[in-house]
């Protein structure tokens, strides 16, 4: 008997019956199910197609991973018979987040633990899947209507497609994120710090990685500046909530940005959110690591409700009915590098 969480007349948004797609929520709702689609044709391949025929969309092509074979990423197209609203995509290409089982997690795990610690941009997938988006891009012209999905581990692999299209091609595909991790210990998993302490470490974490970087790694600093400079029209969304701890650490990583505005650490933030240890790391060691989760910009989307630590991290918040999620618009505003 199939699990009722994977049946979309059970578990999915069934009662979204004609989608406004001029209204961002509508936008949300459909993209999370054809991300959870993705999954789906790896967990029950029978109940897949109601996650992405509910709301006229055909599975177009399966990405495949080289090593488990198993799907990881899907592009999905309108149906042709729906006139297309000027607000809605042509193609969705989604990214699906970490099966654990014996057959997915060996791999996907691994994948789990390259994001932490070094960086997935020498992966295969992401060679696979940018190959895979230029020639859609090539093929249809009109870039506003292919977006780009991903959940977990896979928002990590969307990030980074809609980083190398943007920084090679000058296109900033409109982005979906949905619990992108966010590979650093934040200060709110310790719920015993007061929040004064927890300003001052991160005063002094800016303080260091900010002030160190431009003395110690001149090009570093540049680097990076140019490369926040290019990306800066990118704006994707991102949807985190405050009790995941794989995503949350994205809202203060923002709003440290937005508080230290006019003052004496403005300059110094602006490098910190720049860099990452374990990038500068890959680069002396010759890996070119590209760390998916430093953004200049983004509309970040925060779940408002309380929930338990596993739905936290769960796709399924996402297209939950009669939520109103914070939104809060973060541009990058270049200061001299």
């Amino acid at each position: 008997m199939p699990s009722q969480k994977n049946l979309f007349e059970v578990s999915g948004p069934a009662y979204l019956t004609s989608v406004n797609w001029s209204c961002p929520n509508d936008q949300r709702v459909v993209v999370a199910s054809l991300v959870k689609a993705t999954s789906m044709i790896e967990k029950d391949r029978v109940l897949a197609p109601a996650w992405w025929e509910h709301f006229h969309f055909d599975c177009k092509e399966m990405l495949r991973d080289v090593s488990d074979k198993s799907v990881y990423c899907c592009i999905y197209e309108l149906k042709a018979c729906f006139p297309l609203h000027p607000s809605a995509p042509r193609f969705i290409v989604t990214f699906r987040g970490t099966i654990v089982d014996r057959k997915h997690f060996p791999r996907d795990g691994y994948l789990d633990l390259l994001v932490t610690i070094s960086g997935i941009n020498k992966d295969q997938r992401l060679k696979i899947a940018l190959d895979a988006v230029r020639r859609l891009i090539s093929d249809y012209q009109e870039t506003k209507k292919i977006w780009l999905a991903g959940y977990s581990l896979g928002a990590s692999f969307a990030t980074l497609t809609g980083k190398y299209i943007a920084k090679t091609h000058d296109i900033y595909l409109n982005t979906f994120l949905f619990n992108p991790p966010f590979p650093s210990i934040s200060l709110d998993w310790f719920p015993n710090v007061n929040d004064k302490l927890k300003k001052f470490l991160c005063n002094t974490k800016t303080v260091i990685k900010g002030a160190g970087v431009s003395v110690l790694m001149p090009n570093q600093h540049k680097k990076s500046c140019e490369e926040f400079l290019k990306l800066a029209p990118w704006t994707p969304y991102l949807f985190v909530n405050p009790q995941d701890p794989i995503s949350a650490s994205y809202i203060r990583y923002f709003e440290g940005r937005k508080n230290t505005e006019g003052t004496i650490l403005e300059s110094m933030e602006q490098v910190a959110s720049q860099i990452s240890l374990r990038g500068i790391c890959g680069d002396v060691l010759g890996k070119g690591s590209e760390m998916p989760h430093l953004l200049p910009s983004a509309r970040l989307a925060v779940y408002p409700k309380k929930c338990d630590l596993h739905d936290s991290h769960r796709i399924h918040q996402w297209w939950q009915k009669d939520v109103t999620l914070k939104f809060d618009d973060y541009h990058y505003q270049p200061k001299k590098c």
